[in-house]
């Protein structure tokens, strides 16, 4: 059983949303034609590969966890949305084809590197192909005040890697390769969620999934009820701000390469 094969069930529900501006926003800002290839890596239950499918010619989602492409498949079914799906690594990606568009989500610091960069610079179209290093998250503000409990009491019961393991950016990850950052683009959204939402994400990450948690998990989730209450308003919600990120990477110009196998 994989790493997330206890979350499935909560990862579509409850993972922070990307708003659908995001996508319009960022097909604008790399001119997407509606004619163009794209693989999302480590596509989860299809967040990305969904939302961009209808900006892109043909989509497909690459995921290691079988339940997770089983999730995408439903998912994106519901949605109206064709993908192509396959149940693996992007290391030992094996087709030749060319993509003009590679989108990743929180799966950055789960790919071996050096192995990742060399399929990408395999696949990736030649001059317009563009990366998308994706993220939404939710930020305190004075409005929501609970963000910073509510990760307290996540911090608390994780297991696994340390926090900063998941915090790597696209300019570190992508430092002495082919490729380099060309640009960054933002989407605000406010919104409600209620408390079981956000236990429902909790449960939704690997260091706090239910297999991690075991027999503790009731507890777990009475220390998040517990630090969410006080901030709970009259009609049972919380309001949170989504802020969705798209940082952008191409390839450099002919001649200024450093790739990963030198």
């Amino acid at each position: 059983m994989g790493r997330f094969a206890s979350t499935v069930e909560f990862y579509a529900r409850y993972r922070e949303p990307y708003p659908p501006k995001f996508f319009e926003r960022v097909a604008e800002q790399i001119w997407l034609c509606g004619d163009e290839t794209l693989l999302d890596i480590g596509c989860v239950p299809g967040l990305l590969a969904i939302g961009f499918a209808p900006f892109v010619g043909s989509c497909t989602g690459l995921d290691p966890e079988s339940a997770m492409i089983e999730a995408a498949k439903a998912a994106a079914a519901e949605a109206g949305v064709g993908l192509s799906l396959i149940h693996g690594r992007i290391e030992e990606f094996p087709i030749t084809q060319t993509d003009d568009v590679i989108t990743i989500g929180r799966a950055l610091h789960w790919l071996e590197r050096h192995a990742t960069l060399t399929v990408m610079e395999r696949i990736l179209a030649s001059d317009s192909g563009r990366i998308l290093i994706c993220r939404a998250s939710s930020t305190e503000t004075p409005e929501n005040a609970w963000v910073k409990p509510y990760k307290e009491v996540c911090r608390s019961w994780a297991s696994g890697p340390p926090e900063k393991h998941y915090r790597i950016g696209g300019k570190q990850w992508f430092a002495d390769s082919c490729f380099r950052a060309l640009g960054e683009t933002s989407v605000t959204e406010q919104r409600q969620i209620t408390v079981s939402d956000l236990i429902g994400r909790a449960l939704s990450r690997s260091n706090t999934s239910p297999e991690i948690l075991g027999e503790g998990r009731t507890r777990f989730e009475a220390e998040i009820a517990a630090a969410l209450e006080p901030f709970v308003q009259k009609n049972g919600v919380l309001v949170e701000h989504i802020v969705a990120r798209a940082s952008i990477f191409g390839r450099l110009p002919c001649g200024d390469q450093h790739c990963s196998d030198s």
